[in-house]
């Protein structure tokens, strides 16, 4: 990671390039492991005021990294059940660390929340990056997207 990266908790004015990583993050990266009729899916429930809930719930954390002066990532974390329901990196900046920096304050806050443990559904392609970072699987879930579509991730944890 370069030292010209910055992790902070966002603000309202990032929710259009928190969802721009987003959704590029959904239909690049996840493209390795499911189907266009789930990555459409997936990507309908994305708006860029959909993070704004989060940003004012005391509950939950909504940090993001900066790098290179832009946007690239960021997390979503509830404070109350210890799951990490985010956490994304636009695909042009994938392997510079980002991920695993946001990984790692994220893990900082639940434990600054009095959280032993964190727990979060994988996507299929992320599953070895979370293995890498101390997760153990718990066994193969399923997400709906809505009605009809269903993801199929991996429920994931790692105490802390």
């Amino acid at each position: 990671m370069s030292l010209i990266t910055v992790l902070r908790p966002a603000v309202p004015q990032d929710c259009e390039h928190i969802y721009n990583a987003h959704r590029y993050a959904v239909q690049y990266t996840c493209t390795r492991s499911y189907n266009q009729q789930i990555l459409e899916a997936w990507s309908k429930l994305l708006t860029p005021s959909g993070y704004l809930d989060t940003m004012t719930d005391s509950g939950k954390a909504l940090w993001v990294a900066e790098y290179r002066g832009h946007i690239q990532g960021f997390f979503q974390l509830d404070l109350k059940d210890g799951q990490l329901d985010a956490l994304y990196v636009h695909p042009f900046v994938h392997n510079h660390g980002l991920g695993t920096a946001l990984l790692q304050r994220a893990e900082e806050l639940a434990l600054n929340a009095g959280l032993s443990l964190v727990k979060l559904y994988a996507s299929l392609n992320s599953v070895t990056f979370y293995q890498l970072n101390g997760y153990e699987s718990l066994g193969s879930a399923e997400l709906p997207l809505n009605r009809d579509v269903t993801v199929e991730c991996e429920l994931m944890r790692k105490y802390l």
